[in-house]
């Protein structure tokens, strides 16, 4: 999308505000004291479309394993890490794509560096980026967990607009049909390069959105979630195009 000078200003002073304060930032969020270093840590990586529930089946793994272990777990959220920056509005979002991901990038190196284990809350839905942060855990000898969300995307869809209402958060149509093509492409692509390298879960969830069904160590989210859709049936389905 073409940016108006006012939000190729916003973007640009993002970015450079993210140059400047990202390892202040990434200090912070990655505290020892809070989340202490690991014998055998672990890197867990959330995907699904916008609006698939990803945040809330993440924060229900974080505190299923603190009861279990005794500590927190560090979670990696891109959307919580744009209210670091003085411009976001919640309806700009989309304008702090390339700012967030240079905070994220250093959080994650701290977590490496400290023997952390954390789980990134996004949508897994950019291959080069996925594959060089699992290529990362993977030489650092670290357990690799893909956890993929399906809701069916008008539910989810009307879960993005509801957040939009109540929160300011805005997801473009074009982002989110993208996105939800784009995360199961990749997460099949990952499978099949790592194989049993890594573990890909399915959970896959009721429009109420509460879990329906979870399938562990999975080979292809496809054999288990057929894909009904094209682009042109999606923007139909969504009411974004006649």
């Amino acid at each position: 999308m073409v940016m108006t000078e006012e939000e190729q200003r916003i973007a640009d002073e993002a970015l450079a505000f993210a140059q400047a304060h990202r390892k202040e930032i990434a200090s912070r969020l990655t505290n020892r004291l809070v989340y202490p270093a690991e014998t055998n840590p672990v890197s867990v990586f959330m995907a699904g479309s916008p609006g698939a529930g990803k945040t809330e089946a993440s924060e229900a793994l974080l505190h299923a394993l603190k009861s279990i272990n005794g500590f927190k777990i560090l979670r990696i959220d891109p959307d919580e890490l744009r209210k670091e920056f003085p411009d976001y509005t919640g309806g700009n979002a989309w304008l702090f794509q390339s700012a967030v991901s240079k905070l994220v990038e250093r959080v994650l190196d701290l977590a490496f560096k400290q023997k952390q284990s954390f789980l990134l809350d996004g949508t897994l839905s950019s291959f080069p980026v996925a594959d060089k942060n699992i290529q990362r855990a993977l030489k650092k000898g670290r357990h690799v967990q893909i956890l993929y969300i399906y809701q069916e995307p008008a539910q989810a869809w009307s879960f993005v607009q509801a957040r939009e209402e109540l929160e300011g958060r805005r997801i473009l149509p074009e982002t989110f049909i993208e996105q939800y093509f784009s995360a199961r492409k990749v997460v099949n692509q990952l499978k099949q390069i790592y194989g049993k390298k890594i573990q890909v879960d399915l959970l896959f969830k009721n429009v109420d959105g509460s879990p329906r069904v979870y399938k562990d160590n999975v080979d292809n989210i496809d054999n288990h979630v057929p894909e009904k859709y094209d682009a042109a049936s999606l923007e139909r389905l969504l009411g974004i195009s006649k």
